[in-house]
């Protein structure tokens, strides 16, 4: 009996980590004086209403003669999401799908329905060992801190990323020197973001916006288990700049 009941243990343990719930872990409140910001959160908007895209960085305006110069050579066909690789932020945080928040004493812990991306950000003060000269992450490395009824998190240490401040409208690119800085707050039952990016490499000036979503009771749907076949699937209807010789 012993032996049956660890097995179903053990069953509704893989469960919980396939789909990213700890069946058997109670949520706790923050701390007073910390907002509230755990949960699940879902359709973005920006802020005003007046676009989805949010923003638009492909205005001649914003970026770079060399971001310029980059969207011009480069191929779709070479778009890092056809082969399965994550969104990164700033634009994972504007796709139309769930994410949750999980406050703890030491650190906030983002889990994104889309492409499985998980971001843990390491609150000040904790200990948290600092990355080495010359160490760089696709989502960046990320602390935070809570100023009044704000989670303030900055983010640096991103690696060059073909799509990394764009991958949607004109794919422009993002340097080592990205550097992103996001203030949530509660708006009721509506969370809210304020961005600033800059990257003196492909942006002109720093690029701030804000995007709002709403509480909602449905968790991410995990995994997001992306097929590269059926990514790249779109590539058959686009035509490359670079065709190879017949």
């Amino acid at each position: 009996m012993s032996d049956i009941r660890s097995t179903i243990a053990g069953v509704f343990s893989l469960v919980a980590v396939l789909i990213g719930v700890n069946l058997f872990a109670q949520s706790a409140p923050p701390a007073p004086g910390i907002p509230d910001l755990s949960g699940t959160w879902t359709g973005r908007g920006c802020i005003p209403k007046n676009s989805d895209v949010c923003p638009d960085f492909n205005r001649p305006t914003v970026v770079t003669e060399r971001a310029k110069a980059f969207q011009a050579a480069f191929d779709e066909l070479a778009v890092p999401k056809y082969d399965c690789f994550p969104a990164t932020i700033p634009a994972l945080l504007t796709d139309p799908y769930p994410f949750l928040i999980e406050q703890e004493p030491d650190r906030v812990t983002f889990t994104y329905e889309k492409d499985d991306v998980v971001r843990v950000v390491w609150l000040e003060g904790r200990g948290h060992p600092k990355p080495k000269i010359g160490e760089f992450f696709a989502q960046g490395y990320s602390t935070g801190r809570y100023e009044k009824n704000q989670l303030v998190v900055d983010t640096t240490k991103f690696v060059f990323d073909p799509t990394g401040i764009d991958d949607d409208f004109g794919n422009v690119p993002s340097s080592t020197k990205k550097h992103l800085v996001e203030r949530y707050y509660r708006e009721g039952e509506r969370l809210r973001v304020d961005l600033t990016i800059e990257d003196p490499v492909f942006l002109k000036a720093p690029v701030s916006y804000t995007v709002e979503w709403q509480r909602s009771k449905t968790p991410p749907s995990l995994p997001w288990d992306c097929d590269p076949a059926a990514a790249s699937e779109a590539l058959k209807f686009r035509t490359t700049k670079y065709p190879e010789p017949k």
